[in-house]
């Protein structure tokens, strides 16, 4: 078959554009012709191509967009090429030519659908689903495919209540995060603090942490304390790690909730802290981390008392919003 030349491919063109404007029926917003090919398929027997056919044809119709058109064909394993299809959509006067391809593998089968112009034989529409209910569910992929290719949306974005597949309806495969155990031990070095600002809180605790390859993430139980200051905490941290290898640096973020003495009267809430560390022994059974981090409290702490005597309607102790470095290791099994 030879490539038509320009003055043909505007001439089939002109024929078309033709053809439309002299249907009034066209003009007025009647079903667009589709030339429907007969279907391909590898591992697929005949009658079921045949019988896809006559599926896809009551779905295209039930539409009321389209006019089916059946060029004559055989069902078998050749699939037409974007030239042969345009050829014949022209040859029956549609619009666009629409070419199935039914791919069987093992318990799952590909069908695959193509939708070409006939003037210059491009792709107007393509997608594909993955069916695994064997020939019974292959109504409802062909059904899924129209309506996508109606609606012009992607296929996996177009399903309703009765188009929903097997494969679909599957627990999704997942990737094995894995898991390690460890304890940790901190220094939290307050600033702007009610019992003044060169108080170090020393702190320790058990952490859960989770490596998914690309990202981590980790959750923690801390307590700590010295002489009449205390500290509890719960926290849920996320870390983005810049290498792949045993040994990488990170950067992430911790969401924690505290109880806080820093010599006051004690406050509690939620504290946001931007982290850096390493993690040593990514790839072993024990793992060793160093982290340094910038805690921000989004709470005040009072003082614990107060001999000033305050103006009428103001409060008689100052409140003070806490920030500072966090220093820790720890070792995971």
């Amino acid at each position: 078959m030879t490539l038509p030349t320009p003055a043909g491919r505007i001439s089939a063109l002109l024929a078309v554009l033709g053809a439309l404007a002299a249907s009034p029926a066209l003009a007025a917003g009647a079903p667009r012709p589709v030339a429907l090919l007969m279907p391909s398929g590898d591992n697929v027997a005949v009658s079921i191509l045949e019988s896809s056919r006559e599926l896809i044809k009551d779905h295209l119709q039930r539409t009321g967009a389209y006019t089916v058109l059946e060029p004559d064909g055989v069902a078998g394993r050749s699939e037409a090429t974007a030239l042969q299809a345009a050829e014949q959509a022209r040859a029956v006067g549609a619009e666009q030519a629409m070419v199935v391809r039914i791919t069987h593998v093992g318990s799952s089968a590909r069908v695959r659908l193509t939708v070409y112009w006939a003037f210059n034989a491009q792709v107007a529409y393509w997608d594909s689903i993955v069916v695994a209910g064997g020939p019974d569910e292959l109504d409802v992929a062909l059904e899924r495919l129209v309506h996508a290719m109606h609606v012009g949306r992607p296929v996996r974005d177009s399903a309703e209540l009765e188009t929903v597949t097997v494969k679909e309806g599957q627990t999704l495969n997942r990737r094995n995060a894995s898991r390690s155990f460890g304890l940790h031990i901190f220094t939290l070095l307050p600033l702007n603090a009610a019992g003044g600002s060169t108080n170090v809180m020393p702190a320790g605790g058990l952490y859960w942490l989770y490596d998914a390859r690309s990202w981590m993430a980790d959750i923690a139980f801390d307590i700590g304390g010295q002489g009449d200051r205390s500290y509890y905490g719960m926290a849920i941290g996320g870390y983005y790690p810049l290498l792949r290898e045993d040994f990488t640096p990170y950067i992430g973020g911790v969401f924690r909730w505290a109880y806080m003495n820093l010599g006051g009267r004690g406050a509690s809430g939620i504290v946001l802290q931007p982290t850096v560390g390493m993690l040593l022994g990514r790839l072993s059974s024990t793992q060793l981390r160093a982290e340094a981090g910038y805690f921000v409290n989004s709470f005040a702490e009072t003082e614990a008392s107060s001999n000033a005597v305050a103006p009428a309607g103001q409060a008689t102790t100052r409140a003070y919003v806490s920030h500072g470095f966090m220093l820790s290791v720890g070792i995971g099994f």
